[in-house]
């Protein structure tokens, strides 16, 4: 660096999966007068200790620090020239046996993007999977951090796009760090360490708005990535949680209830065949109660560990189910389980209020004919 003078300097993490718009918000930080960033400066680390495949892997070996403990003490966190120094991470290479300190000290920040969007950019040179989305590494990262008691922001790739000035300012004022309109342009790449290794996919970038969608339309999901979908989507919308800001279009339009009950917000349901917590506790929008408001329900009351007038709730139910022409209905013995397991997992043995539904199930067209509701 010249001969700037070197002293230590405050970190900033970045931890995303794959093709989250994280060397967009890496070009953004680079902007700034007061800060230098690295870009995936474990990735040589990660290569070395994994083993595995990529284009161009003996040069980036040959180039980049590969031992991990030197790459935490000696470059990211080693002294530097300017106040702040910004560390771009994919969540998958923060492998074992690394540093404590890598968590431990600096600033953190997630980022995150739905899978939708991710998994029809992946190519054939890495194949999509659940651990190189890295998702549920990225969710055992924030639950790291939380247990430190240094709980991180969370920003979603969506909002960067649809309102990328508001993202940052919230970004920066959680990292309690000033804002700079520079970060909203750049006119060049980003400023990278003296005598660190630049990466092989480094672009300069001229008089681009930072976060602006390149394709007209967006690339239609490829369905052979369905499974993949579904096994990534609970740990996205787990972190989606906790986003600041969130995309006007992820909003709901509804406000969250007031809950007479504190407790009850960590309340358990039983739905299907399972106990899930309050937040998981959905049928799809294509239940036939959500379609058409094709249910039968009962509502019961719970008085000193006995449930009031059980079987004849359970009498009318059948009987509604029978006057609708429902197939596939549970057994009594199968709601009477369902019943009292859900009760055992909550606690509740006394003044409790249960809501029994049962629906016709999934419909597989959209039309009102009994004869096309279930899947």
């Amino acid at each position: 660096m010249g001969d700037q003078k070197q002293e230590e300097i405050e970190v900033i993490h970045s931890w995303s999966a794959p093709r989250s718009l994280s060397t967009s918000l890496m070009y953004s930080f680079a902007q700034r007068d007061d800060i230098e960033v690295l870009d995936e400066p474990l990735y040589g680390t990660f290569l070395n200790v994994t083993g595995v495949e990529r284009p161009y892997r003996e040069e980036l070996l040959s180039k980049m620090e590969c031992d991990g403990n030197k790459v935490v003490k000696e470059i990211i966190y080693g002294p530097g020239g300017k106040k702040y120094r910004f560390c771009k991470h994919i969540a998958k290479q923060r492998v074992p046996g690394l540093p404590i300190d890598l968590l431990q000290k600096g600033k953190h920040f997630i980022l995150i993007r739905n899978p939708v969007a991710v998994l029809p950019s992946f190519d054939k040179v890495v194949p999509p999977s659940i651990l190189e989305l890295g998702l549920g590494e990225l969710v055992s990262i924030y639950s790291e951090l939380c247990a430190l008691g240094k709980p991180p922001p969370v920003i979603d790739a969506a909002d960067l796009q649809q309102n990328p000035e508001a993202t940052l300012r919230g970004l920066c004022e959680d990292l309690n760090i000033p804002f700079q309109n520079a970060m909203l342009r750049w006119e060049a790449g980003p400023k990278l360490i003296d005598g660190l290794w630049a990466p092989w996919w480094y672009k300069s970038v001229h008089n681009s708005t930072c976060f602006t969608p390149t394709r007209k339309y967006p690339r239609a999901f490829p369905f052979s990535f369905y499974d993949l979908l579904e096994q990534s989507l609970p740990f996205y919308n787990m972190l989606r949680r906790h986003v600041r800001h969130t995309s006007s279009l992820l909003k709901s339009p509804l406000p969250v209830p007031d809950l007479p009950v504190p407790e009850n917000e960590k309340l358990l349901a039983w739905v299907g065949d399972e106990i899930v917590p309050r937040e998981s506790a959905k049928v799809s929008v294509f239940d036939s109660v959500v379609q058409g408001g094709d249910a039968v329900w009962e509502g019961l009351r719970v008085y000193s560990g006995k449930i009031f007038k059980l079987e004849e709730h359970l009498d009318r139910m059948f009987d509604s189910a029978k006057a609708l022409a429902f197939d596939n209905v549970p057994t009594r013995d199968e709601i009477k389980e369902a019943i009292f397991r859900t009760l055992n997992a909550n606690g509740m043995f006394d003044n409790t209020h249960i809501r029994l539904t049962l629906t016709r199930g999934k419909k597989c067209f959209l039309n009102g004919n009994p004869l096309f509701m279930t899947m």
